[in-house]
């Protein structure tokens, strides 16, 4: 008779429940998670939105240069003592009066509050598109760390489930050698209690992937009733397969983060509004010109009297035009012109402040992103070696274990220091795979890769 293989055939069916798993659901890239995250951000919508009215914005201050025209009919019934149009004298009569008019009038002069005016929707318009980039790249970031930590919790469960399986094999052979007599009790009591031990941790980890997986969702605004299976790729290709030995210069990464970084961007641009704000605090102080011309008619009858022109008549007889032009001069104003120079300089001298703190506060994150970059690439090639040097120690140990050279307890010793660097490992990587991404966003590439 033909002996079956069943860890052949168990691995047989793991591959096929895989295979099938993979084509009936989709499994989602990191890259794909931050697109769906930026999508569907309500934040992300806000900003479009904005964006849209610093559009209408703009359109309007164009508009100002434009003449306005004005048009109106007014109808008015006078009882009792008046002035008659015919005679111009003073009588008791009761009349009817009608007027027409339309008028146009344009901005010549405004102190230059017009122009300043259109160069602030300009500067508020691009704000309006760096605070929409902003939220983006914002909730991009965001869904990267939330997708990171929802796979390092999938490195620590696998881990957790192979050191399981590990305890469970060990238990087995121990009770079979405790038969045999071979090992004693102490033995399988500390077997046993380790088993439980990782039994709980592997219950403790799978719980805290659920957990992450959820803060993933809800930073995508994915729907938590749906499943969202991750590409666990990264978790088993070799750090060195995404290394890169190159060093980076810190001052040319920072110069590129400070030429497009949107957060930056949209801090100068909010300066470049409040200095154009500035500047329309002065133009009110200057005096304004204005051109004006329109055109009237009107219709005049005494109630009770028959002999008045037609309407038609007097509305053509009637029909005058005008043209003018107007100048208004400032002179007393209740002190709101002086106040609002004042305050329009302080919020510019505001906004300036505000700049430069950004730029350092840019600064500082740039160079500890290339820093970490650098760091965790030297730790993780080092855990590499710490990892594999703690494989061949567990190994050594539990095959000595096996042939009582070695007792439980150093099992156990081996066990927890191969699964602590394994962990460490696993963060050491996916942090540095997050701060490639991140040096490479502020060296202006887009944080989603196509």
């Amino acid at each position: 008779m033909k002996k079956i293989n069943i860890k052949a055939i168990g691995l047989l069916a793991l591959l096929i429940g895989n295979s099938q798993l993979s084509i009936g659901q989709e499994v989602w890239t990191v890259d794909q998670c931050m697109a769906y995250a930026v999508e569907h951000n309500h934040q992300v919508r806000q900003r479009e939105w904005e964006m849209k009215n610093n559009q209408m914005d703009k359109l309007s201050a164009i508009g100002s240069f434009m003449p306005m025209v004005d048009g109106g009919v007014s109808a008015r019934y006078s009882f009792g003592r008046g002035i008659d149009p015919e005679t111009n004298v003073y009588d008791n009569i009761s009349t009817f009066h009608n007027n027409y008019f339309i008028e146009a009038t344009m901005p010549i002069f405004r102190g230059g509050s017009l122009v300043n005016q259109v160069r602030k929707a300009q500067a508020n318009l691009k704000m309006g598109k760096a605070a929409l980039q902003e939220a983006q790249d914002n909730t991009a970031l965001d869904t990267f760390q939330a997708y990171i930590q929802a796979l390092y919790c999938m490195g620590t469960t696998r881990m957790a489930k192979q050191k399981l399986a590990e305890s469970d094999s060990i238990l087995y052979k121990t009770r079979l050698q405790e038969e045999l007599g071979i090992k004693g009790m102490a033995d399988v009591a500390q077997m046993e209690a380790q088993q439980a031990t990782d039994a709980y941790n592997y219950t403790h980890q799978q719980h805290l992937f659920e957990t992450a997986v959820l803060e993933l969702k809800q930073k995508m605004n994915y729907p938590m009733e749906d499943e969202l299976l991750l590409d666990s790729t990264l978790l088993d290709s070799p750090v060195m397969e995404q290394a890169s030995l190159e060093l980076i210069d810190k001052e040319l990464v920072v110069n590129q983060a400070l030429a497009v970084n949107p957060t930056l961007r949209k801090s100068l641009l909010n300066a470049q509004a409040q200095k154009m704000q500035s500047h329309m605090a002065w133009g009110d102080l200057l005096p304004s010109i204005s051109l004006f011309a329109g055109l009237s008619t009107s219709y005049f009858k005494q109630l009770h009297v028959s002999t008045y022109p037609s309407f038609g008549n007097q509305f053509r007889d009637n029909f005058g035009s005008y043209v003018g032009v107007s100048l208004s001069l400032p002179i007393f104003n209740q002190l709101k012109g002086v106040s609002g120079i004042r305050k329009a300089r302080n919020s510019y001298r505001i906004a300036q402040e505000q700049y430069e703190e950004q730029k350092l506060e840019l600064r500082k994150l740039v160079e500890q992103a290339v820093m970490d970059r650098e760091g965790y690439l030297k730790e993780s090639i080092q855990m590499e070696k710490k990892v594999a040097s703690d494989k061949l120690a567990y190994q050594v140990t539990k095959r000595k274990y096996e042939e009582g050279l070695m007792t439980s307890l150093d099992v156990q010793n081996n066990a927890a220091t191969w699964l602590e660097s394994q962990a460490s490992l696993l963060q050491s990587k996916l942090t540095y795979y997050l701060k490639c991404r991140l040096v490479d966003y502020y060296q202006g590439e887009g944080i989603i890769k196509e």
